[in-house]
């Protein structure tokens, strides 16, 4: 299953003050279009700048999603949690006195 969602960090509201409306709309339009394609966007100038910051972070992420899926594969072939003991079971392992 592909990626549907990505995270915007607060961190990034120092880049995004610097910006007008305009070149922030812009900036996001280029994040989603990186996110859904993986090609990075024509930029210039500030955008440009403040895209590479943000790219750096959302290609940390995914792979971090990447590998969190990996594992979570890897422990699904494994078959899940061993199932409980039933109460007769749990009876029948009790010791005496």
């Amino acid at each position: 299953m592909d990626k549907v969602s990505f995270l915007i960090y607060l961190e990034y509201e120092e880049q995004f003050n610097l910006l007008s409306d305009e070149q922030l709309g812009q900036l996001m339009r280029a994040i989603m279009s990186y996110e859904k394609t993986g090609k990075e966007p024509q930029l210039d100038g500030m955008l440009k700048m403040a895209f590479s910051f943000i790219k750096t972070r959302l290609d940390k992420d995914r792979e971090k999603y990447k590998s969190k899926c990996e594992k979570n594969k890897q422990n699904g072939a494994k078959g899940g949690r061993p199932k409980k003991q039933t109460q007769k079971e749990k009876a029948k392992k009790t010791e005496r006195f």
